[in-house]
């Protein structure tokens, strides 16, 4: 697995922007039939992966749940953490019309270590829906927690017959249009109507604790990583 720190510069959306295989990397059609199921390691991981699909899918009136799992208070040193980025997952599911939920509530950080409880408790919320598109981090976005609950997604949507969606976030940052382990025949591209684009910059300004520095502590995500999920698209492995 990759190693990285999320307050490095990182690479610029500018040269992301210049990467055919990712501008023009085959366009993606949501399984319009089945009901939408996002699975998010930490609340923010919904909006900056899958917040543009979300908020298509509940305009077009598909079934929608957003299961998350941890509750984020790794991100900072105080433990109330925990109660305003529920508040901000909540204000950002409304921001992009989502009304269905699940927080399960695991430790930030601990996803590995309760995994069979964490594809358990998933396994619960699927169990009434014969088919699903299951949408989860991608596995290899370096982040062990969304490693993990990429490994449950997978796992699960093998086992149920479900479409799987991945999501990378940490990729934009780490990677590089010549990084050897970006996915480039497996990435593709879902384009975002303006509506979609507009509820997404929304949802995304719920995040303040993640977005803008708290005292001396600088932002959890910096401006220049945030470029990366305000393009006319989102990228899914499939």
């Amino acid at each position: 697995m990759v190693s990285f720190d999320s307050s490095d510069p990182g690479t610029a959306n500018s040269d992301w922007a210049q990467e055919l295989r990712l501008t023009a990397a085959p366009p993606l059609t949501p399984p319009a039939d089945l009901p939408l199921v996002v699975l998010a390691a930490h609340p923010d991981d919904e909006t900056l992966g899958a917040g543009g699909l979300l908020h298509g899918a509940a305009a077009a009136g598909r079934p929608v749940t957003v299961v998350l799992v941890t509750d984020g208070r790794a991100s900072h040193a105080s433990d109330s953490i925990a109660a305003v980025r529920a508040a901000e997952f909540d204000a950002a599911l409304a921001a992009l019309g989502v009304v269905g939920s699940h927080s399960l509530g695991y430790p930030d950080g601990t996803v590995r270590e309760a995994r069979d409880a964490v594809l358990a408790d998933v396994a619960a919320i699927l169990r009434p829906l014969p088919r699903a598109q299951l949408v989860a981090p991608w596995r290899g976005d370096g982040h062990r927690d969304h490693r993990v609950l990429g490994e449950v997604a997978a796992e699960l949507a093998d086992a149920r017959g479900d479409v799987l969606w991945e999501y990378p976030i940490w990729l934009w940052h780490w990677g590089s249009p010549a990084h050897p382990d970006v996915p480039w025949d497996r990435l593709g591209r879902l384009p975002l109507a303006p509506a979609a684009q507009a509820a997404k910059r929304d949802a995304l300004d719920a995040y303040g604790s993640q977005t803008t520095p708290r005292g001396d502590e600088p932002p959890q995500l910096h401006a220049r990583f945030l470029e990366n999920f305000d393009r006319a698209f989102e990228t899914f492995v499939v």
